[in-house]
Protein backbone atom coordinates (compact mmCIF):
# COMPACT_ATOMS: atom_id res chain seq x y z
CA UNK A 1 0.00 0.00 0.00
CA UNK A 2 1.51 3.60 -0.96
CA UNK A 3 2.32 6.07 1.93
CA UNK A 4 0.31 8.97 1.79
CA UNK A 5 1.17 12.40 4.15
CA UNK A 6 -1.27 13.71 6.10
CA UNK A 7 -0.42 16.15 8.57
CA UNK A 8 1.02 18.53 7.34
CA UNK A 9 0.00 18.62 3.31
CA UNK A 10 -2.21 20.31 1.02
CA UNK A 11 -5.47 18.33 2.64
CA UNK A 12 -4.72 19.20 7.01
CA UNK A 13 -2.20 22.33 6.90
CA UNK A 14 -0.29 22.81 9.59
CA UNK A 15 -0.99 25.07 12.47
CA UNK A 16 -0.10 28.90 11.95
CA UNK A 17 3.35 29.80 13.30
CA UNK A 18 3.10 31.72 16.46
CA UNK A 19 5.28 33.74 18.26
CA UNK A 20 5.32 35.43 21.66
CA UNK A 21 7.62 37.88 23.94
CA UNK A 22 7.05 36.04 27.61
CA UNK A 23 8.52 38.77 30.22
CA UNK A 24 11.73 38.23 32.04
CA UNK A 25 11.90 34.91 34.24
CA UNK A 26 8.69 33.53 32.76
CA UNK A 27 8.99 29.47 31.57
CA UNK A 28 7.40 27.78 28.63
CA UNK A 29 5.75 24.52 29.93
CA UNK A 30 3.96 21.47 27.76
CA UNK A 31 0.37 20.82 29.24
CA UNK A 32 -2.58 19.26 27.84
CA UNK A 33 -4.68 20.00 25.02
CA UNK A 34 -2.45 23.37 23.73
CA UNK A 35 0.48 24.00 21.83
CA UNK A 36 2.29 25.43 25.02
CA UNK A 37 2.01 27.60 28.16
CA UNK A 38 4.33 30.52 30.23
CA UNK A 39 4.55 30.51 33.48
CA UNK A 40 5.26 33.66 36.20
CA UNK A 41 8.06 32.75 38.69
CA UNK A 42 6.89 30.73 41.34
CA UNK A 43 6.51 31.61 44.65
CA UNK A 44 5.44 28.92 47.07
CA UNK A 45 1.69 29.17 48.31
CA UNK A 46 0.32 31.88 45.66
CA UNK A 47 -1.49 31.44 42.70
CA UNK A 48 1.39 31.30 39.93
CA UNK A 49 0.66 33.70 36.66
CA UNK A 50 0.26 32.14 33.47
CA UNK A 51 -0.34 32.35 29.36
CA UNK A 52 -1.96 29.52 27.79
CA UNK A 53 -1.38 29.14 24.00
CA UNK A 54 -3.67 26.74 21.76
CA UNK A 55 -4.67 26.55 18.57
CA UNK A 56 -7.84 24.11 17.23
CA UNK A 57 -9.37 23.98 13.94
CA UNK A 58 -12.47 24.49 12.14
CA UNK A 59 -14.31 24.55 8.95
CA UNK A 60 -13.22 27.13 6.48
CA UNK A 61 -15.97 29.51 6.98
CA UNK A 62 -15.68 29.80 10.55
CA UNK A 63 -15.72 33.60 11.27
CA UNK A 64 -13.67 35.49 14.16
CA UNK A 65 -17.61 36.24 15.71
CA UNK A 66 -18.00 32.67 15.96
CA UNK A 67 -15.21 32.23 18.53
CA UNK A 68 -16.08 35.74 19.76
CA UNK A 69 -19.60 34.63 21.08
CA UNK A 70 -17.89 31.36 22.28
CA UNK A 71 -15.33 32.48 24.11
CA UNK A 72 -17.46 35.16 26.19
CA UNK A 73 -20.19 32.73 26.54
CA UNK A 74 -17.68 30.67 28.56
CA UNK A 75 -16.37 33.51 30.32
CA UNK A 76 -20.15 34.83 31.44
CA UNK A 77 -20.83 31.22 32.96
CA UNK A 78 -17.89 31.23 35.38
CA UNK A 79 -18.13 31.70 39.12
CA UNK A 80 -19.15 34.77 40.53
CA UNK A 81 -17.38 36.39 36.58
CA UNK A 82 -17.78 39.84 35.74
CA UNK A 83 -17.06 40.56 32.07
CA UNK A 84 -14.89 43.81 31.00
CA UNK A 85 -16.30 45.88 27.73
CA UNK A 86 -14.70 44.38 24.95
CA UNK A 87 -14.28 45.64 21.28
CA UNK A 88 -12.23 44.68 17.92
CA UNK A 89 -8.36 44.76 18.03
CA UNK A 90 -5.49 44.94 16.11
CA UNK A 91 -2.23 43.38 17.03
CA UNK A 92 0.58 43.07 14.94
CA UNK A 93 -1.78 43.55 11.49
CA UNK A 94 -4.29 40.57 12.84
CA UNK A 95 -7.43 41.12 13.99
CA UNK A 96 -8.30 39.60 17.82
CA UNK A 97 -11.69 39.31 20.01
CA UNK A 98 -10.15 40.31 23.69
CA UNK A 99 -12.10 39.86 26.36
CA UNK A 100 -11.45 40.11 30.27
CA UNK A 101 -13.29 38.15 33.15
CA UNK A 102 -12.67 38.56 36.79
CA UNK A 103 -14.70 35.48 38.73
CA UNK A 104 -14.17 33.19 42.40
CA UNK A 105 -12.24 29.91 41.36
CA UNK A 106 -13.31 27.49 44.37
CA UNK A 107 -9.82 26.84 44.85
CA UNK A 108 -7.64 29.71 43.84
CA UNK A 109 -10.20 32.68 45.01
CA UNK A 110 -10.94 35.99 43.08
CA UNK A 111 -8.53 35.99 39.37
CA UNK A 112 -8.69 37.07 36.53
CA UNK A 113 -8.51 35.40 33.25
CA UNK A 114 -7.44 37.54 30.02
CA UNK A 115 -8.46 35.89 26.45
CA UNK A 116 -7.54 36.75 23.15
CA UNK A 117 -8.85 35.13 20.16
CA UNK A 118 -8.24 34.95 16.19
CA UNK A 119 -8.92 33.18 13.25
CA UNK A 120 -6.06 32.26 10.67
CA UNK A 121 -8.13 31.28 7.49
CA UNK A 122 -5.84 28.24 5.36
CA UNK A 123 -8.43 27.88 2.43
CA UNK A 124 -9.54 24.32 3.30
CA UNK A 125 -9.56 25.07 7.46
CA UNK A 126 -9.86 28.02 9.86
CA UNK A 127 -7.79 27.57 12.63
CA UNK A 128 -8.83 29.56 15.78
CA UNK A 129 -5.45 30.96 18.13
CA UNK A 130 -6.41 31.17 21.51
CA UNK A 131 -4.03 32.99 24.22
CA UNK A 132 -5.37 32.88 27.74
CA UNK A 133 -3.56 34.40 30.56
CA UNK A 134 -4.89 34.30 33.88
CA UNK A 135 -3.20 35.80 37.66
CA UNK A 136 -5.01 36.59 40.69
CA UNK A 137 -7.27 39.60 40.84
CA UNK A 138 -5.47 42.95 42.12
CA UNK A 139 -6.33 46.12 40.45
CA UNK A 140 -3.59 47.04 38.18
CA UNK A 141 -1.59 44.36 39.26
CA UNK A 142 1.82 43.89 37.21
CA UNK A 143 0.51 40.13 36.42
CA UNK A 144 -2.33 41.09 34.67
CA UNK A 145 0.10 43.60 32.71
CA UNK A 146 2.69 41.09 31.70
CA UNK A 147 -0.31 39.45 30.16
CA UNK A 148 -1.06 41.90 28.37
CA UNK A 149 2.19 42.69 27.00
CA UNK A 150 2.73 38.54 25.84
CA UNK A 151 -0.37 39.32 23.81
CA UNK A 152 0.54 42.48 22.46
CA UNK A 153 3.49 41.10 21.35
CA UNK A 154 1.41 38.55 19.13
CA UNK A 155 3.14 37.72 15.95
CA UNK A 156 0.88 34.54 13.90
CA UNK A 157 2.02 33.69 10.49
Amino acid sequence: MPSHQIFPSADFPAYPSISVDPPEGWRTQVVPDAVGALLAPEISGEYTPNLVISVSRRAPDYQLRDIAASVDGFLSSLPDAVLLGTEPVVINGRDWHIREAHYTHPDAGSLTQFTAVTVVHQGVAADVVQLTGSCRFVEGSDDIKAIYAVVASAQIA
